[in-house]
């Protein structure tokens, strides 16, 4: 099969989301992140094939009005506001160019690398340039807001598929640098992965293959994003969320509440009971109404008297 860092991340993160996306094909909402960083990554492509001769920073910025969709904002404050980030970042990054200064030998440079006889690696990379002395240095192009820290680029894992590509299409580069370029903030961040690094990841990618050649339940599993997510209207973890209120019975909303206040009054109960089984030596407790007992663990099990 073939695999991406992005059905890579996506299947870890969730395997449900997984399905949604990559097997079940279910259409998305435009989002306005994806809009404004899909087109600011479109004007950067422009100028970069263009080098040594690149466009005007307000040839950019005209691109960037004539190419504007303000419907894909919630309102004309949102677009504004993205409108104007976007005029900076594009500043920054024609400030940054220096024609014909590098050698760019790649612009969004597509590949596709056997990782064994059964699983392909495929992606893109913004940016390639050949370096003085056989190095190569690749170059992401970043629209987000915030910033990450060294330690995180560090274990970028889609930095690491970048420099494996590198190696596989340029065997002769000596070294590879990877950045993080980050329109918004005017910085980058740069790092750099060991073959033994390349191997690993190279391992971890035909493991997640196989794992989802052989899924066949697709379970949801909670993560960070799934406030996020496109999918939680499908979703079994979100979807009673996200569904819109209706007026009908409310009793399993009466039994959900009542079940939360008992669970809550267990937690308030469950230390004390803890203190006089450890005050006592013992494990269990015998009640008219029943047995309760602490495992190994730490649980308390219940039996009827």
């Amino acid at each position: 099969m073939r695999i991406s860092f992005s059905a890579f991340d996506c299947f870890n993160r969730c395997p449900a989301k997984y399905q949604f996306q990559y097997i079940n094909k279910i259409p998305i909402p435009k989002k306005a992140e994806l809009f404004f960083g899909s087109l600011i990554h479109e004007i950067v492509q422009i100028a970069l094939k263009k080098d040594p001769i690149i466009p005007s920073v307000d040839e950019l910025i005209a691109y960037l009005k004539e190419n504007w969709d303000a419907n894909a904002f919630s309102s004309a404050q949102e677009a504004k506001q993205y409108f104007d980030m976007g005029q900076n970042m594009i500043r920054n990054f024609h400030a940054s160019l220096k024609p014909g200064f590098r050698n760019i030998v790649a612009t969004e440079k597509r590949f596709y690398i056997p990782l064994n006889e059964k699983h392909t690696l495929s992606g893109a990379i913004d940016r390639i340039d050949k370096l003085p002395f056989g190095a190569f240095e690749v170059i992401d192009y970043k629209t987000s807001k915030t910033m990450p820290d060294q330690g995180h680029v560090d274990s970028d894992k889609q930095l690491g598929i970048y420099r494996f590509a590198i190696m596989n299409l340029w065997p002769e580069a000596k070294d590879v640098r990877l950045t993080l370029y980050y329109l918004k903030h005017d910085q980058q961040i740069t790092t750099t992965r060991t073959d033994e690094d390349a191997e690993t990841l190279k391992n971890e990618f035909i493991e997640v293959a196989e794992k989802i050649e052989q899924e066949k339940e697709w379970r949801p599993k909670r993560n960070s994003f799934c406030d996020w997510c496109d999918f939680q209207h499908l979703c079994p973890l979100q979807k009673q969320k996200v569904a819109p209120k209706t007026e009908g019975p409310q009793e399993i909303d009466n039994i959900v509440e009542q079940y939360l206040e008992a669970n809550k009054i267990i937690q308030e109960l469950e230390p004390q009971i803890h203190t006089h089984f450890d005050t006592e030596k013992i494990e269990a407790f015998h009640h008219k109404k029943g047995v309760v007992s602490r495992s190994q663990t730490g649980k308390f099990t219940i039996r009827k008297a």
